[in-house]
């Protein structure tokens, strides 16, 4: 047998590290609390919009690179009867060798420009797609956050409920507050109130979450915390985010639609030609009695007596202007977009200011007041009863508003086309 004593140094030692060992068990099995960066972020990282708007970029990038490339050339090998014949000897010989090359002169450059500014449309096309994503997260997350509020407000009137009860029904108190069976009925029917309430802010709760988690392909099982509703930021001046607004995302990919749709007239220019095509070809044939091999040149150009392509060339033309109209539309539309959304996002942030400052603060301290004078017995249940709704519903169109900001503040982003994130694909 060994006897080994235990200082209290090691002891000390042992107790600090079980403790540390404790609070790191609590603190990893504790859910990490999302933030919108964080929920924006993980969102875009499986949006499966995302990703197609990445592969349409490199489908561009492809069709820029093969915009580029020249036809490739024809060899034509010509086998025939005709030097057997003359000779007597039969069978059949090569007697013709002919390389043919079509020469894309004029239509290579159009045909570049156009495929570059359909590149750099794709391009913006997945800003805007990730900034649609962006606000589509921003939505679902505040929606959360308003769920989680509702919830946390229900289960604080089932303990304030559950706080009167049993305050009055101690003994041991010096003084305590007699309850007429009215009065307990009512306390009674305020505490059922309290729970189903919780049971609706629950299930409101649980769809929020499952939407949530749907977004950001979280586990099924995880119950996904989010950060609390605080007021939402002043949005920048109006000149500011106008002076901006053509550096819009959609509108950059609608100027960048103008400027293909333009190189693409140049196009149908070019190709109301076919390409002409230049050959050099090497011939066997009998000249003067004897069998010879010479070479010659051959030029290929179409003549454009039934078909001049005018008609492409008018679709092309219409397609511009289509092109210059919807983005005229499109900007017209954003501005509006943007004027009123900023306009009612101030709005709402002063009114949920003045809520706190001068409805939120007086009910909370009425309600301190009644509860008390219910305690002591100088307030009837129906002050109680008046003060505990007017404070909790105070909270809870208060927590609507700051929710109804953020909602806005996230519109006011899509149509200003200001980004949480940067880009992955630089425009």
């Amino acid at each position: 047998m060994f006897r080994t004593t235990v200082t209290p140094a090691l002891a000390g030692l042992v107790f600090l590290g079980l403790l540390f060992l404790k609070v790191h068990d609590a603190s990893a099995a504790e859910a990490p609390i999302w933030t919108l960066d964080a929920a924006v972020r993980q969102a875009l990282a499986v949006a499966p919009e995302i990703r197609e708007a990445e592969a349409e970029v490199a489908a561009r990038e492809g069709a820029r690179k093969q915009a580029g490339a020249w036809p490739n050339p024809s060899i034509d090998l010509r086998a025939d009867q005709k030097l057997g014949i003359e000779d007597g000897s039969g069978g059949t010989d090569l007697t013709q060798v002919a390389v043919t090359q079509p020469l894309a002169l004029t239509r290579l450059a159009p045909q570049r420009a156009q495929a570059a500014a359909q590149l750099s449309s794709a391009r913006e096309g997945l800003r805007s797609a990730r900034l649609a994503r962006e606000v589509e997260a921003a939505h679902i997350f505040h929606a959360l956050q308003l769920a989680q509020a509702r919830l946390t407000l229900a289960e604080r009137r089932v303990a304030f409920v559950a706080g009167l009860e049993s305050k009055t029904a101690r003994r041991g108190d010096r003084i305590v507050r007699y309850l007429t069976p009215l009065e307990r009925a009512r306390l009674s029917i305020l505490r059922e109130a309290a729970e189903q309430e919780a049971a609706f802010a629950e299930g409101k709760y649980s769809e929020a979450a499952a939407q949530f988690r749907a977004l950001l392909a979280l586990p099924p099982d995880s119950e996904p915390k989010v950060a609390a509703l605080v007021p939402a930021e002043t949005p920048a001046p109006l000149e500011a985010l106008l002076e901006r607004l053509d550096r819009h995302p959609v509108l950059e990919a609608s100027d960048y639609d103008i400027a293909a749709a333009r190189a693409g007239i140049d196009v149908a220019r070019a190709q109301r030609y076919a390409d002409p095509r230049i050959g050099v070809f090497r011939e066997r044939d009998f000249l003067a009695g004897e069998e010879r091999d010479y070479s010659g040149v051959m030029l290929s150009v179409q003549v454009p007596l039934w078909d001049t392509q005018a008609g492409n060339v008018a679709r092309a033309v219409a397609e511009t202007d289509q092109a210059r109209e919807r983005r005229a539309a499109q900007r017209r539309d954003l501005e509006a977009r943007l004027r009123q959304g900023r306009l009612h996002l101030g709005h709402l942030i002063e009114q949920a200011e003045r809520y706190r400052g001068r409805l939120l603060g007086p009910a909370r301290r009425m309600l301190d007041l009644a509860r008390r004078g219910f305690e002591t017995g100088e307030q009837n249940v129906l002050a109680l009863v008046d003060a505990y709704d007017t404070f909790f519903d105070a909270e809870i169109r208060y927590h609507e508003l700051l929710q109804e900001a953020w909602q806005e503040a996230a519109a006011l982003r899509l149509a200003a086309g200001i980004a949480l994130t940067a880009p992955e694909v630089a425009p």
